[in-house]
């Protein structure tokens, strides 16, 4: 491949779209990794998806749910972290109940 490019070296790229790619529109839960969950707003609507993911040329690529932060960075995400208006409202009222919430 690298002769074909005139001994040009491309960088690896590691979330490709997945041609059986599902989508979803669910909002955050909260629950993502610390990393995520700065980037993320709980309550926001984000559109999921799968993606093809490698972390090295070398690896085989597996799919992975991903959505995009308001910066448009990817995140790999859980889904379970995420849910319909119903699981948002549930979440708010145990939260309200526990004396939890104090917005």
């Amino acid at each position: 491949m690298n002769e074909l490019l005139g001994g040009l070296s491309l960088p690896h790229i590691r979330y490709l779209r997945d041609p059986q790619s599902v989508e979803k529109l669910f909002y955050y839960l909260g629950g993502e990794s610390e990393e995520n969950h700065k980037r993320l707003k709980v309550g926001q609507l984000y559109l999921l998806r799968t993606a093809l993911y490698a972390e090295t040329q070398n690896d085989e690529r597996v799919q992975v749910w991903i959505c995009m932060d308001s910066n448009v960075n990817i995140c790999r995400i859980n889904p379970k972290n995420f849910g319909n208006f119903a699981d948002l409202r549930n979440i708010k009222i145990e939260k309200v109940l526990d004396g939890t919430d104090l917005s």
